[in-house]
């Protein structure tokens, strides 16, 4: 059964999978990256959570209230205490400390996503029952970003200042402390 599964998966999935289990386990380690490659995971899980929402027309009142349901739990998680970074706001770049938390976002909300599609698929009398848990897990994650990026924002502004370079993991210089 599991490998009918795997094999009735599209190729994408895979992929996305690969990508997001990937920048997901980029974070195990402290980071430097540019500030703008930061938004690229909430960009992609809130547009995969509007897209979730969207997919729902027909029933739309009913699926928007599960979507803010989740979206309002998702702000939750996501809106957690301010990140611990280091800023070189001159050359746009943001040191991260490492973090096991994206890796398991990742992996859950898209297992989640897929979880759900599947059983789906198996059990079709099921169907509607298990796709308004997929927009509530839409929602969660789109509400999860939208938290993290008013947290990342928050954060970011107080970092302190550094100088620091894309081929290391510690700051070249501190300029000054806030």
């Amino acid at each position: 059964m599991i490998l009918g599964i795997l094999r009735g998966t599209p190729i994408w999935v895979f992929i996305l999978v690969a990508y997001l289990a990937g920048m997901g386990a980029a974070r195990l380690r402290t980071r430097v990256t540019r500030v703008h490659r930061l938004w690229i995971m909430p960009a992609v899980f809130i547009g995969w959570g509007l897209y979730g929402l969207a997919q729902h027309g027909g029933a739309f009142p009913s699926a928007l209230a599960d979507w803010l349901m989740g979206s309002v739990a998702g702000l939750v998680f996501g809106g957690g205490p301010r990140q611990r970074l280091i800023a070189d706001r001159k050359h746009g770049l943001v040191q991260q400390p490492p973090s096991v938390v994206p890796l398991l976002r990742n992996l859950g909300l898209f297992g989640a996503h897929y979880a759900l599609n599947v059983a789906a698929a198996i059990e079709p009398a099921l169907r509607a029952g298990l796709m308004r848990w997929d927009v509530v897990v839409s929602g969660l994650g789109a509400g999860y970003f939208i938290g993290w990026a008013a947290r990342f924002v928050q954060s970011y502004r107080n970092a302190p200042e550094s100088v620091l370079d894309l081929g290391t993991r510690e700051p070249v210089t501190l300029l000054e402390s806030r």
